[in-house]
């Protein structure tokens, strides 16, 4: 995979010039013969049919290019296989599947992050339509997407029990979508603008009082995979460190000799390993069907920050090179930091653990 998208990559950046829609769907094809865009899709609905465990191993090894795009597009994609009608897997999944529409999940709001309880967008019923009004901002995928599952209130009133949420395809109920630049630079984090949207009522994928439960259930999968994401910067500066303390010499000798910048290579190898294990454990007890709150939130906060760990000591062992533009662990870095954010910060999946563990809630 690798190998057909990076120079791509690269050679877009030799240009000067930033990834475009129309390239990234490009990409997102050569990945369709692998079952990648499919993934646990069931066959019966084109997908691959895979297990979690299987997906997971695969997506460790897409380019960090696409994979981001990759996790949100799927995930809109087995939202409406699992829990949408036959008339709307008809519609979308098609599409969806084979690249020619990319999605996203509209929840975080500019008053609205860790608590989705209290969302503002509102959906108000007229006729045979829902008319939404809000914002939805640090949506990835947002810049580009055609289609949005929208997680909104239908009563305020109700708190999470009037959440409902929405498959809202921007061909037949335009919303604007506005890019956001961000320290890793990615290209299609957007923040999505509904005013007066029209959204057919057949067009609901989780009714009032399941938005937030539905919601929640594609987070324990989404924070697995924010994991995965930062396992795969973890490996790419892992394998640039080492070769350069094998190559670099100082003093005479190979930096990978000296007793300093080994201890910071055998962090960055363990910081890698117990990464795995907690999120292949985790997505493990997915595919078993049992509760996962606490396995996927110590998967993601662990793999999170140890990914900013990892490419902070590949940094160092670099020395100055290892700011420079032309090396790419700087980028790393960039894009580990911003990965204990997306999906509940780090200190929102420590609650959960506690909170799991203790029967206590933090936030009460």
């Amino acid at each position: 995979m690798k190998r057909d998208i990076r120079p791509v990559v690269d050679g877009l950046k030799a240009k000067g010039q930033s990834m475009t829609k129309e390239i990234c769907q490009e990409l997102l094809k050569k990945t369709i013969p692998l079952g990648i865009m499919g993934n646990v899709v069931k066959e019966e609905y084109g997908g691959a049919g895979m297990d979690y465990l299987t997906y997971g191993l695969m997506y460790e090894q897409i380019d960090k290019a696409i994979n981001s795009v990759i996790m949100i597009s799927t995930g809109v994609t087995r939202a409406i296989a699992s829990l949408g009608t036959d008339a709307q897997r008809e519609k979308w999944l098609p599409g969806l599947l084979n690249a020619d529409l990319i999605g996203c999940t509209a929840i975080t709001e500019p008053n609205v992050g860790s608590n989705p309880a209290f969302i503002e967008t509102r959906a108000v019923e007229d006729g045979d339509y829902y008319v939404i009004n809000g914002n939805k901002l640090f949506i990835t995928n947002g810049a580009i997407a055609d289609v949005a599952i929208v997680v909104t209130s239908l009563d305020r009133s109700k708190g999470a029990k009037g959440l409902a949420r929405f498959i809202v395809d921007k061909r037949e109920s335009p919303f604007e979508a506005r890019h956001i630049k961000t320290i890793g630079g990615e290209e299609f984090l957007g923040e999505l603008i509904f005013e007066d949207c029209r959204v057919p009522k057949e067009n609901i994928v989780s009714a009032e009082g399941s938005g937030l439960k539905d919601q929640l259930a594609g987070f324990q999968v989404a924070r697995c995979f924010v994991g995965l994401t930062g396992l795969n910067l973890m490996n790419e500066a892992y394998e640039i460190a080492c070769q350069y303390a094998r190559d670099r010499k100082q003093f005479g000798k190979t930096i990978g000799s000296f007793q300093l910048i080994a201890e910071m290579i055998t962090d960055m190898l363990a910081d890698i390993e117990t990464s795995k294990l907690l999120l292949y454990k985790a997505l493990s007890v997915i595919d078993e069907g049992l509760h996962v709150n606490s396995y996927s939130s110590m998967a993601k906060y662990w793999a999170t920050e140890a990914a900013v760990r990892v490419t902070s000591k590949a940094i160092q062992i670099h020395g100055a090179y290892g700011l420079c533009t032309e090396y790419p662990l700087e980028e790393l870095f960039r894009l580990a930091r911003m990965l204990s954010i997306p999906d509940g910060t780090t200190e929102i999946q420590k609650l959960i653990v506690a909170r799991e563990q203790l029967g206590i809630s933090a936030l009460v």
